[in-house]
């Protein structure tokens, strides 16, 4: 056939028909919820559940190490503290920071970066997680429970926002290990700005290397989470989406970090730490300047007469503040009273729980100092300032300082309780007792050396124990019982008469170095006890006792005139060079500590001088080099 006769059968054939392709089907991402039998949803159902119970079980302990209670609703100002976050610019206990600041900090437990990164990572991850497999309104309890559980509501925010970008279109990929990335990228600029908050309360306080410790944990959380992404999604692949792939790897999360927290941290540690945040949060001093101040308005405010004199005003104002520092019934004496109350509570309850733990001399120490404290109503009168101090124990105290030298060891906790039993001895004229303890709180103040009885080095170290300042305690109570054995008084003088009914019926041991009528008190011992072999030592007090330096200089030349050879002219020429010093008199403070050195070398007070003279940032180089080679 020629070649027109094919073209003309191809003219005449019918035209084909046009068939266009079948519609694409859009494309779903296959979840737990994809499959429609009842078994599958009551099982996804079911294990959804279970991983919000765990995941409750991670917001309570992420609570729980940041403040000891179990349950954070039940605590009283639950709903305060949530608020107090949105307040800008405000302190609180409730911020990420505080996971790594306090109670437990990480620079003293490096245990805690391990734990406080692996329970960040489930934190974060989990409900990511969940919003993928289970879509996003399954993530809302898990977003729910690190707000209000865990008490972090701006990780909350974030994470909501993390589950919007991972699971919910236009922002989700296809990739759900994509998706998950994309959504952890809020919850890592959320632990940028938590590193750079907690660098800035840090930054001046310890060594730039050691900041790595306060990034590490965050690092942590970041690299574990990613993993965590990677392993679930794989599992969830090969199992077809099948519920129950978070299941098992949240139990691990949540079991992981408690178990390092369990076995290389310790509940004691914990609750060690709350004690000492609790006895430093009670025991604070304050400043009642701007108090004063606002009461003096008030009182201002309420006069008929404009025209009275604001002194008299402020005056009465500051009488107010003083009979509740003073009085027995007073705000702040009842306040203490309260603190003192709870903190040995929570001392005997720690002992009672945790009998064996490492820190319990540490809390038998926190109980009895607290049961000491005392508010000094002198610092108050000269600088509006409520302070607190602890050297003058009470009986109260001395069943724990007892408990702390019997168990002590050679330790500085054990020198301290046994000072603070010769004190208490002292004063109820078991001298020779007294003696004895001393002499075992001077051998243990001596430099520690190490011993298996020896303190655990972080815990001796957060007490900060004033060990130069044990040493004059002990020195000074050391030398009033030794050279003050009146032949015709004996010890009354120091530690009152054997008589009840006697007047005075107190002596120098009896005698708060605060009180405010400690002068009178000390005139009444000598007009007692007149030419009595303690006589240098009340005039000393005396003139310890005297705030204002002209007149405190003068008294203490007085008492070294009279008494040049006393038992207390050793100090009497320390306290008199320190005097000068501070006074400005520079040539005199020299020479007393010259005459310190050179007529007493072998007593204490000549090694303090000797101490405070190359300390003192005022000495030229030839005077600082002089008392170094001294």
């Amino acid at each position: 056939m020629s070649g027109t006769a094919f073209q003309t059968a191809a003219e005449a054939r019918p035209p084909a028909l046009h068939v266009d392709p079948a519609p694409r089907e859009p494309f779903v991402l296959k979840d737990v919820w994809s499959r429609s039998g009842s078994k599958y949803r009551i099982r996804s159902i079911v294990l959804l559940s279970v991983n919000v119970l765990l995941f409750a079980g991670v917001g309570t302990f992420a609570f729980w190490l940041r403040s000891g209670v179990v349950f954070a609703p039940s605590l009283e100002g639950y709903w305060e503290q949530i608020a107090r976050t949105f307040q800008f610019g405000r302190r609180t206990s409730v911020t990420l920071g505080s996971l790594l600041l306090e109670p437990i900090n990480v620079q003293q437990v490096e245990m805690q970066i391990w734990v406080a990164g692996l329970l960040m990572a489930a934190l974060i991850s989990i409900p990511i997680l969940v919003s993928i497999l289970y879509r996003f309104w399954s993530s809302l309890p898990f977003i729910a429970i690190v707000g209000l559980l865990a008490v972090m509501p701006w990780l909350a925010i974030t994470l909501l926002g993390s589950c919007v970008i991972a699971s919910v279109r236009p922002f989700r990929s296809r990739v759900r290990f994509m998706s998950a990335l994309f959504g952890l990228v809020p919850a890592v600029v959320y632990l940028i700005l938590a590193w750079r908050g907690t660098a800035d309360l840090v930054a001046g306080d310890i060594d730039p290397v050691d900041r790595i410790k306060f990034v590490a944990p965050w690092v942590l959380a970041i690299v574990a989470s990613t993993a965590v992404f990677a392993i679930v999604l794989l599992i969830a692949k090969v199992v077809d989406y099948r519920p129950g792939a978070t299941t098992p790897l949240l139990a691990l999360m949540f079991g992981l970090p408690v178990g390092l927290f369990e076995f290389h941290v310790g509940r004691d540690e914990l609750y060690y730490r709350l004690l000492e945040s609790m006895s430093r949060a009670y025991f604070l001093d304050v400043d009642t300047s701007l108090d004063i101040e606002k009461a003096m308005e008030e009182m201002w405010e309420r006069r008929p007469l404009r025209s009275r004199d604001p002194r008299s005003i402020e005056a009465t104002a500051g009488r107010q503040w003083l009979f509740g520092l003073s009085a027995d019934v007073g705000s702040f004496r009842s306040l203490l009273t309260r603190n003192q109350a709870e903190l040995a509570y929570r001392c005997d309850w720690f002992r009672k729980y945790f009998p064996d733990s490492r820190y319990a001399l540490h809390v038998l120490y926190l109980k009895a100092r607290a049961l000491d404290l005392r508010i000094d109503p002198g610092e108050f009168r000269r600088t509006k300032w409520i302070r607190f101090y602890d050297d003058f124990p009470g009986p109260a105290s001395r069943e724990s300082w007892r408990m702390l030298a019997e168990h002590g060891g050679e330790t500085p906790l054990a020198a301290l309780a046994e000072l603070r039993l010769a004190q208490l001895d002292a004063r109820a004229g078991e001298v020779d007792r007294a003696l004895e303890r001393l002499s075992r709180a001077a051998t243990r103040l001596q430099p520690a050396q190490p011993g298996p009885e020896s303190a655990p080095e972080e815990a001796r170290s957060t007490l900060e124990l004033p060990v130069e300042r044990l040493r004059m305690e002990v020195e000074w109570l050391r030398r009033l019982l030794t050279d003050n054995d009146d032949p015709l008084y004996g010890f009354a003088p120091l530690t009152g008469p054997r008589k009840p009914a006697a007047d005075p019926w107190f002596g120098l041991l009896d005698l708060d170095p605060r009180d405010e009528r400690l002068g009178e008190n000390l005139q009444r011992l000598r007009d007692a006890y007149p030419n009595g072999k303690l006589d240098d030592n009340l005039r000393l007090e005396e003139a310890k006792g005297t705030y204002l330096l002209p007149s405190r200089i003068e008294r203490l030349e007085a008492c070294l005139r009279d008494a040049p050879e006393g038992d207390a002219a050793p100090e009497a020429l320390f306290r008199l060079a320190v005097a000068c010093r501070d006074l400005g008199q520079r040539d005199r403070s020299a020479a007393a500590f010259a005459e310190l050195m050179a007529r007493f070398p072998d007593t204490f007070w000549a090694a303090r001088a000797a101490e405070s003279r190359r300390l003192d940032p005022r000495n030229s180089a030839a005077e600082r080099q002089r008392s170094t080679g001294w």
